[in-house]
């Protein structure tokens, strides 16, 4: 190979006429000092020719190997793709294309899709329709029985669509009573397009299976992001992207929203006396008490401990204190019994209407003042943001 570049550059030299020429200036320089310059210029000249197309070539190799790198990077790509598929491939014979029978294909399909969820289609849920829809799941059953009864019905419905396998039968129908000699051929042919179908039915099961496995999942997912646990109320990251949507809302609309902050008084003594399970058992029962007195697009939530935050969204800070008052009462009058013993309970609460050019954290640290004022003025009270005015 050394040799072969060796030759290839003498006969490059050789060809080229700026070499020859400036070894024959070299071998017999011309006396005449102008001729001398003028073969300099030649040669000067020849050579920029030649370091401009020295750099054209080395631009034109940058962008072929730039080009071969993201041919690499596609190849790469492409083999994990390619990888990918072979698992779930039909099993097709390469020598005489017939599908193989394999027992454990299925299971193969069933093992890669459960580990590539991410090849899957799920939608997001707005938190409505989110609870909407699990609410109807758990009223009708299992999740599994809704899933059976939606693929019946898809079977049923794409079964008789299938035209080309009707049309393939009833011309096999046709060339069987006249003595075809190609029947055989083409029932070979129905009956493989008929298992292709099968499968493939199959395969669109297994898929719509694991779709509903993760929107079930999805919708769970939801349920615990904006839910809190205990109660099955909103909570707080809840409130405050309502809270958001409720602020541009009115800003849009121009109409006014008011926040109750309530908080339980001396919540720690039913701790210290019965325990924290009777303590949770308090709190579930005053979210529910609190929010059976709210209208449905009202917006109730734990806020933290024994905080609970209400939402009302177009209402003036006259009808938020009476729909406080409402709340204070329903406490004052609920009794929680543990192990034979009665817990009544009462609680204090904040309220603020929101005015423009006040940010959320600002008109939350409001009420926060004001359900701190009701605290001091002696709890089991309505206290009003601003004036601090005490209602009861």
């Amino acid at each position: 190979m050394i040799r072969a570049r060796k030759k290839t550059s003498q006969k490059s030299e050789q060809s080229d006429p700026a070499l020859q020429r400036t070894a024959q200036v070299l071998a017999n320089p011309p006396e005449d000092r102008t001729e001398l310059l003028a073969e300099y210029f030649v040669l000067s000249d020849s050579f920029n020719k030649l370091h401009h197309q020295l750099y054209k070539t080395i631009a034109i190799s940058d962008s072929y190997q730039q080009q071969l790198k993201e041919l690499s990077r596609k190849q790469e790509q492409s083999d994990i793709k390619l990888r990918q598929l072979s698992e779930v491939a039909l099993p097709i014979c390469m020598y005489c294309h017939k599908i193989r029978t394999d027992d454990n294909y299925w299971q193969r399909l069933e093992t890669y899709f459960s580990s590539h969820v991410d090849i899957m289609f799920s939608h997001g849920i707005c938190p409505d329709c989110v609870k909407t829809t699990y609410s109807k799941l758990e009223g009708r059953g299992q999740p599994a029985a809704v899933l059976s009864q939606l693929q019946s019905e898809r079977q049923k419905a794409a079964a008789p669509e299938d035209e080309p396998l009707r049309e393939m039968k009833e011309l096999l129908e046709r060339i069987s009573t006249v003595g075809d000699p190609l029947t055989p051929e083409l029932e070979k042919i129905v009956s493989r397009y008929a298992k292709l179908l099968r499968r493939f039915s199959k395969i669109v099961t297994i898929s719509d299976s694991y779709q509903f496995q993760l929107q079930d999942l999805n919708m769970r997912l939801e349920l615990m992001v904006r839910t809190d646990i205990l109660t099955g109320l909103a909570n707080r990251m809840e409130m405050l992207n309502q809270l958001e949507v409720e602020l541009k809302r009115s800003e849009r609309h121009n109409k006014t929203f008011s926040l109750i902050l309530g908080d339980l008084d001396l919540f720690k003594q039913v701790n210290d006396t019965f325990g924290h399970l009777a303590g949770d058992r308090v709190l579930r029962q005053i979210g529910t008490q609190l929010k059976d007195n709210l209208r449905s697009e009202d917006v109730c939530a734990r806020w933290g401990g024994e905080e609970f935050m209400v939402l009302l969204p177009e209402t003036s800070l006259e009808q938020a204190v009476i729909v406080a008052e409402k709340l204070a009462a329903a406490v004052r009058g609920k009794e929680i019994v543990w192990d034979t013993q009665p817990i009544h309970l009462t609680m204090s609460f904040g309220v603020g209407a929101f005015c423009a050019g006040c940010s959320i954290d600002e008109f939350i640290q409001q009420v926060d003042n004001a359900l701190y004022a009701a605290k001091n003025a002696g709890r089991d009270r309505v206290v009003k943001v601003c004036t601090q005015k005490q209602v009861t």
